[in-house]
């Protein structure tokens, strides 16, 4: 019998319950063991077979050459700065990467991409809609993991993001989109990075959103 992979979710100090809940529970129905990896409490991160960076706080606009000024919503510099650590570990390990919202703005970060502060500075005419229920249609690209998971090239999602990704981070692929907003990128030549701009955690009742996490569970074996 296989040992269950661990995953270590990256989560604020504080918050974050309902998405922590929903998160495991994905994670559980697919057969893997959760440990959480806060700023101030990290202790299994050395024993993690796969790293899912979760939704949240908006990320500060200083990490890829917004404006301060520009920005009125709260951020958690401390938890900005842990991930990007996380993420660095993982990537030097070549561990499988899964992100969430706020998870896969961060890794375009990470790879010198850039972000919309905010997706209303876009265009006035995108009404951006937020709701945790499947709200809009997610547009993938057929040459893509995200297709070789889902098998369609169109998927009902929901949208909870305040942020959105602009400029594409070196060696990412966008690989999905709604209304030219960026919703899934992935890594060329790594054995698992994708990110999604939903959240599929909330949407576990449809199989094509439970299917990402058993995929993402499976490259961690």
């Amino acid at each position: 019998m296989h040992k269950k992979p661990i995953i270590g979710i990256c989560l604020p100090n504080s918050g974050n319950k309902f998405a922590e809940f929903f998160i495991r529970l994905s994670l559980f129905l697919s057969n893997a063991k959760a440990v959480s990896l806060r700023p101030n409490d990290h202790s299994s991160k050395d024993k993690i077979d796969g790293l899912l960076l979760s939704g949240g706080s908006d990320i500060n606009p200083l990490l890829y050459g917004g404006n301060k000024e520009a920005h009125n919503t709260k951020l958690d510099k401390k938890r900005d700065a842990f991930e990007l650590e996380m993420i660095k570990s993982a990537v030097n390990r070549k561990i499988p990467i899964f992100g969430i919202c706020r998870g896969a703005q961060l890794l375009n970060i990470f790879f010198d991409g850039d972000l919309f502060p905010t997706v209303l500075d876009i265009e006035e005419y995108l009404i951006h809609k937020n709701s945790i229920f499947p709200i809009k249609d997610i547009f993938i690209k057929k040459r893509s993991k995200l297709f070789d998971i889902i098998k369609k090239d169109k998927i009902k999602a929901n949208s909870l993001h305040n942020q959105a990704i602009n400029k594409v981070g070196e060696d990412l692929k966008v690989t999905a989109k709604h209304e030219g907003l960026v919703q899934a990128i992935e890594k060329k030549n790594y054995p698992f990075m994708l990110a999604v701009q939903w959240h599929p955690e909330y949407l576990f009742y449809m199989k094509e959103h439970r299917k990402l996490f058993n995929d993402f569970v499976n490259a961690c074996k």
